[in-house]
């Protein structure tokens, strides 16, 4: 190669170098493009971070199958339960960012975790982005169906009186039935003692034995139980009724007006998908949002698909950014996460 009036070999080197370093940034460009251009062409997992049969789980399957018609592709659910959740969440966050793993996430694991775990592994506000919010469900108080409580108020003379002797279960740490307890507690001004389970169909089994005396866990998982009598709701924590459990009092109507616990759950992918994935993945969400069927099958387990201003994916990280402040400051008054 002859050299022009006052080049170096140096220089020709860094200029190699510069169109070497081009070449691979263009390649990779390329291939990304061409990755967000066939996907997905192959199977997706949606992890649910707790045991099958609970609200979760079936919110899972539900927006599993409608993305999956979506898609294209199949979306297997697998469930990866313990420490309320955030087992599952930690492996969503870890995951290949090549969106091919999605999360499921809620009130407990991307919010009121952070004040409940000092350990946690995650930030719910850094190391994810949100598809959409899905559903939204009422909180509810039951107990045993022999619990010699009928209404909220007696339960919470109960719970001053018994103290420690009341036995309330809960699917982990920081899990939503955990933290809607602390909350009520608080509110009550008394202590149980807590019964941790790795989901809700082992905390509904013993419940039901009378191991242990009740949960404030969802309606959209007890509302079965409930209508079938098998256990004794008392209240739920929101500002209407439930249809699925019309004959349940609001906190409110109980004498509880402070008592508020929403469990929203959404779905998410780890930081580092790409923008054009990230675009796919959010509109199947929308879409499958959108579908009367999938808004029916909500409705029948007790949960609701958010107002469209709700669902987006900015939406739901603007949510979590709220709710983790609320709740942080909620256990911190409950000891949380000093105590475990």
């Amino acid at each position: 190669m002859v050299k022009s009036s006052g080049e170096t070999d140096g220089g020709y080197v860094f200029r190699g170098f510069l169109m070497l370093g081009g070449l691979v940034v263009w390649s990779a460009v390329s291939v990304l493009s061409a990755q967000a251009q066939t996907f997905p062409n192959r199977p997706l997992t949606m992890i649910v971070p707790f045991a099958a049969g609970g609200a979760a789980d079936t919110t899972g399957r539900i927006m599993a199958d409608a993305m999956a018609r979506h898609l294209g592709r199949p979306v297997v659910v697998e469930n990866v339960g313990g420490a309320g959740g955030a087992i599952g969440s930690l492996r969503g966050k870890n995951a290949r960012p090549d969106g091919y793993t999605i999360g499921l996430g809620h009130m407990g694991t991307h919010a009121a975790a952070v004040g409940a775990n000092a350990s946690l592994g995650y930030d719910p506000r850094k190391d994810f982005d949100y598809l959409g919010l899905v559903s939204t469900t009422p909180n509810i108080v039951f107990v045993r169906k022999d619990f010699p409580a009928n209404s909220l108020a007696e339960f919470a003379a109960y719970a001053k009186a018994k103290g420690k002797d009341l036995k309330m279960g809960h699917s982990g740490i920081g899990a939503a039935s955990h933290i809607t307890c602390i909350l009520l507690f608080q509110i009550i001004g008394a202590e149980p003692t807590y019964v941790s389970y790795r989901g809700f169909g082992q905390t509904i089994n013993d419940i039901l034995s009378g191991s242990i005396d009740g949960s404030c866990d969802l309606v959209a998982s007890v509302s079965g139980q409930v209508q079938s009598g098998s256990v004794k709701a008392l209240a739920v924590a929101t500002a209407e009724r439930s249809p699925n459990v019309p004959d349940v009092p609001t906190a409110s109507e109980a004498g509880l007006p402070d008592f508020a616990a929403e469990t929203w759950t959404g779905l998410y992918v780890p930081k580092g998908v790409s923008a054009d994935i990230l675009a796919k993945l959010r509109a199947a969400v929308a879409l499958s949002l959108a579908e009367p069927a999938v808004q029916e099958r909500f409705l029948k387990i007790g949960a609701e698909v958010p107002k469209p201003g709700r669902r987006g994916g900015e939406a739901m990280h603007a949510l979590v950014e709220k709710e983790v402040v609320r709740w942080v400051e909620i256990l911190g008054k409950a000891g949380l996460p000093e105590r475990q």
